[in-house]
């Protein structure tokens, strides 16, 4: 199965002409809470992925005597997004972590601050679990049962049941957890969290595509599926290496006389005008087709939006009014009096939100009329668009027209 990539840049320290290059650099400097010395040899590492769990870059060292704040730099091919990672080592035991520190796709060095790394403990034997969006991990530290939920560890006892295997907290804080094959229950601290089920590692999937003459490109785990001319042409292929560039990936495959390259740049879906992340090209031969790349549901996700018009109109009193839009389908935000929850459903044309739970707080009149505004509109979204300045509109309503449009800080 190939899920790694071969790393394209190694460590490396600042290089002025960066841009010269094709490369930039990122930069930041790592530190933690816990007032502990890090030994001569602790070991820190500092990695960039990109699409594809490509390593753009990467920086390895020793702490040398050193402490925190221990600056990093490490470069990167431009025109690429992606995410940071850091862990520190101390006796080849990982002991900080921080994860998914996201960079944007531009062509000019990033510095990144001060990034404040977590505690980190690994769990033998631990089986993860996915309780109605909640990651959860059950396993073994110290030669105890241990259930890690949102950083915290509740070190477990097995207690009598009548199937499964049932465990509650030892420190009386009414936590249980009790598995049953592939399904679990949990109470976190007198609260009923629901059913868990088991998480299993999701297949890989990408998808590339374009119209006239009717072309899609699938890559999985192990192969790359390509359809042409309306499924007249179909060709199989073992799934290569990616090529990173500055500001795209490729896929070489000469046995079928293919080769597909994704852009990272914005994309619009020249039929139905769903944007996507990335402009995809496929050479078949000597013939060269275009279309888009990617799910569009990755413009969408990650932090939120802030909105600033509403049907036209211009969010008033300086009212904080947001959106965000989560990876398993779930919408949250603020409508400038109340917070707002539901759902969101992409489908081949469009956006589709569910319907809306709302708070139920009181606020000045005018305020109170500008947030209906704002549940109105979501309550009639039926498709999204970014435009090139990065702005999301969110179109609908009997006119098909923006009824709210939001950027991100």
């Amino acid at each position: 199965m190939r899920r790694s990539s071969t790393a394209i840049l190694a460590t490396c320290l600042a290089l002025p002409l960066a841009a010269q290059d094709g490369t930039r650099d990122i930069a930041g400097s790592l530190t933690y809470l816990a007032r502990i010395a890090l030994p001569p040899d602790a070991e820190v590492a500092v990695t960039a992925r990109g699409a594809f769990e490509t390593v753009l870059g990467a920086s390895r060292f020793t702490a040398d005597g050193k402490q925190v704040p221990l600056p990093f730099s490490l470069t990167v091919p431009n025109g690429l997004s992606g995410q940071l990672d850091a862990l520190i080592r101390i006796g080849g035991a990982p002991r900080w972590i921080i994860r998914d520190i996201a960079f944007d796709a531009s062509d000019m060095p990033v510095d990144l601050g001060e990034l404040r790394l977590d505690p980190t403990t690994p769990l033998a034997f631990a089986t993860q679990y996915d309780c109605n969006g909640r990651p959860v991990a059950f396993g073994i530290l110290n030669d105890r049962a241990v259930l890690r939920v949102d950083g915290r560890d509740f070190e477990m006892e097995e207690a009598v049941s009548a199937s499964g295997a049932r465990y509650v907290a030892s420190d009386g804080s009414d936590t249980e957890f009790w598995s049953k094959g592939d399904t679990a229950m949990l109470t976190l601290e007198g609260q009923d969290m629901g059913q868990c089920i088991k998480a299993m590692p999701e297949p890989f999937l990408y998808r590339a595509r374009g119209n006239e003459p009717g072309w899609h490109v699938r890559i999985g785990d192990d192969t790359v599926d390509i359809t042409a001319d309306y499924s007249a042409l179909s060709l199989t292929t073992p799934r290569p290496e990616v090529q990173v560039s500055p500001g795209a990936y490729s896929f070489a495959m000469p046995q079928i006389d293919a080769r597909l390259t994704l852009q990272e740049r914005l994309c619009h879906d020249d039929a139905t005008g769903m944007p996507y992340p990335h402009i995809a090209t496929l050479r078949l031969g000597e013939r060269r087709l275009t279309g888009c790349g990617g799910d569009p549901a990755e413009l969408l996700t990650g932090a939120a939006w802030h909105i600033e018009h509403v049907a036209g109109q211009e969010v008033t009193d300086n009212a904080d009014i947001t959106i965000a839009f989560d990876t398993v389908g779930r919408i949250s935000g603020r409508a400038g009096c109340n917070r707002f929850m539901g759902g969101y459903e992409l489908t081949g044309e469009g956006l589709r939100l569910g319907r809306m739970g709302v708070t139920m707080m009181a606020c000045p009149a005018a305020q109170m009329a500008q947030e209906r505004r704002v549940l109105d509109a979501l309550d009639t979204v039926r498709r999204f668009y970014i435009d090139a300045s990065g702005w999301l509109l969110l179109v609908g309503g009997a006119k098909d027209a923006p009824l709210l449009t939001a950027r991100r800080p």
